[in-house]
């Protein structure tokens, strides 16, 4: 537990400043909470993982593979950082933070790093990398990933450093695992090597987080705060679908790899909309049903863990065999 993020004289200034935004908010400003709502879903699963996924689909495969591997270990990382930072959200570090009611349901457990900052800083962040070279969509890009961020401390539901540290992961996790794709590339084996490393890594943490680590057990009015048990059940099921997108990408470059632009364009426009609709499914019904309620533990494990294959290796292998036929 990493106490000086909690510390007084650290968070009281974060504190003013959301204060000052919930100010602008609450004069008669509430209509911007919608909006603001609709930004911050740059930052959640689904729409991130149907742009990684037109990309490995439909438009390059290799640029996929380093979107999901992105996208994969950003789920892994910033919810073991959670776990192991133990900070608490805005309005129970400080009870004159009132939180948009339209975003609380979705901000459960710890608060660091902000997941939303995260992940969009580091999907979004890459596709910006790789098309660098287009100035205009690289400028669209990071606007989206500032305003997801600013989203998050409008809402009241993230401290500045929550989005900061957020942002920060998805940076350095942008440009770290560009060259160990790159280095992967040049022998397809060394996918499996880099797979065996990343489980194990992770399985570790998951074991470290479950067993050995103390976290805070506060009351209010005889309630806790927030449930470490709870809150590590989530951890463990968005970490199987971190770990599914990974393996699943990782073992179709290796034992199944295509190229889209092996078929029309209208091919790849049916194989993308097809697939579009089946992560906004499963994540409407599958995803937010486990996330939300506790299914049996390890069914919902595995059914993570199936999503995030299904999208990267399951469905590129149903239209690879059904192109050969």
């Amino acid at each position: 537990m990493i106490d000086f993020l909690s510390n007084q004289a650290w968070i009281s200034p974060q504190i003013d400043f959301l204060l000052f935004l919930q100010n602008i908010r609450l004069g008669n400003l509430e209509i911007f909470d919608k909006f603001f709502l609709s930004v911050t879903v740059f930052g959640e699963y689904w729409l991130p993982t149907v742009l990684c996924a037109i990309i490995y689909w439909c438009v390059d495969f290799k640029v996929g593979i380093y979107l999901f591997s992105l996208e994969g270990f950003n789920v892994i990382l910033a919810h073991i950082f959670k776990m192991l930072a133990c900070v608490y959200r805005p309005w129970v570090l400080d009870n004159r933070i009132h939180p948009s009611e339209l975003a609380v349901p979705f901000a459960k457990g710890y608060s660091f790093p902000s997941g939303h900052s995260s992940m969009s800083a580091s999907v979004f962040g890459g596709v910006a990398y790789i098309y660098r070279k287009n100035k205009l969509l690289c400028a669209l890009l990071i606007g989206i990933i500032l305003m997801v961020g600013f989203s998050r401390m409008w809402l009241g539901v993230h401290t500045p450093q929550d989005v900061v540290c957020g942002f920060l992961t998805g940076i350095v996790l942008v440009f770290a695992l560009k060259p160990m794709i790159d280095w992967a590339e040049e022998n397809k084996n060394r996918y499996m090597y880099l797979l065996a490393v990343i489980d194990i890594l992770t399985v570790l943490a998951l074991i470290f987080i479950c067993c050995f680590n103390t976290y805070r057990m506060d009351y209010v009015d005889g309630k806790l705060l927030v449930d470490p048990q709870s809150v590590i059940y989530h951890t463990f099921i968005l970490c199987a679908y971190g770990l599914g997108l990974i393996n699943g990408c990782f073992l179709c470059r290796r034992f199944c790899p295509f190229n889209p632009a092996d078929v029309s364009i209208k091919r790849r426009i049916v194989r993308g909309l097809l697939g579009s609709v089946s992560i906004v499914l499963m994540m409407q019904f599958l995803f937010e049903y486990t996330v939300m309620n506790k299914i049996n533990y390890y069914t919902a494990i595995l059914m993570m863990f199936f999503i995030g294959i299904f999208i990267t290796l399951f469905y590129p292998c149903i239209f690879t065999k059904l192109k050969k036929i």
